[in-house]
């Protein structure tokens, strides 16, 4: 369903055959397990809460809160101000460009929508 979510969009590129992708978690495991923000601990294995994210960036971005993966999202400038790749997934751009934060909401929000698009 992730990878139909991700292509769904129309501005979405087509992304390489030799990418690997991770499931990632936008809302972080360890950030629930730090902050307890949301109302259920399973709200982090939500559909709402998944993307595609290539491997190489979610091994960085993985355990930051939001405003944090934001950056690596965009492509992240490092201490000799060279920027590293961001992602190539539109909708994780498009976050990190127009959000602050992911909160309960906006995981509940995305599966919402998720759900009436299978739904045709």
């Amino acid at each position: 369903m992730l990878t139909w979510w991700v292509s769904k969009k129309p501005e979405q590129q087509l992304l390489k055959l030799e990418t690997k992708f991770d499931i990632e978690h936008i809302y972080a495991k360890n950030r629930y397990e730090k902050e307890h923000t949301l109302s259920n601990r399973n709200k982090v294995e939500n559909l709402g809460n998944k993307s595609f994210l290539e491997k190489s960036i979610n091994i960085r971005a993985s355990d930051y809160c939001f405003v944090d993966k934001r950056n690596y999202y965009c492509g992240l400038k490092n201490s000799r101000n060279k920027a590293n790749e961001g992602t190539n997934i539109y909708e994780l751009r498009f976050m990190a460009e127009t959000k602050s934060d992911f909160t309960e909401q906006d995981i509940e929000e995305r599966y919402d929508i998720l759900i009436v698009s299978l739904s045709f």
